[in-house]
């Protein structure tokens, strides 16, 4: 079954490992890509492990797809409380930031889940 992945310009495996070096990369400010493909990507990821029936996920795997997932839902609720639908609709999202503050949080997160 083909499904609707979401655009993105991060071409990297969709592989937990990833998105702790993803996150990583977004904490230094060393990413080359916006935190819009980023969210992408997470939502993606979350797609992959959802669609992928014969996959049993440990408990540190289901932490970090949950925070993938919280990752794509906060962006919504970032773009809803920040911006006017007016704003909204002419806003290029590649241009949007969330604080890094939160970034860090998600990677302190993450590794304290994969110790």
């Amino acid at each position: 079954m083909d499904w609707n992945y979401n655009d993105t310009s991060i071409n990297i495996p969709y592989k937990i490992e990833n998105l702790k070096t993803l996150l990583g990369t977004l904490c230094s400010k060393e990413n080359s890509f916006s935190q819009y493909d980023f969210v992408n990507w997470c939502d993606n990821l979350t797609m992959v492990f959802d669609n992928d029936e014969g996959t049993e996920l440990d408990e540190n795997d289901s932490m970090a797809i949950n925070l993938a997932r919280d990752i794509e839902c906060q962006w919504d609720l970032f773009l809803v409380n920040t911006y006017s639908l007016e704003e909204l609709q002419k806003l290029d999202l590649s241009k949007v930031e969330l604080p890094y503050e939160w970034f860090k949080v998600w990677l302190k997160q993450l590794n304290e889940k994969q110790k």
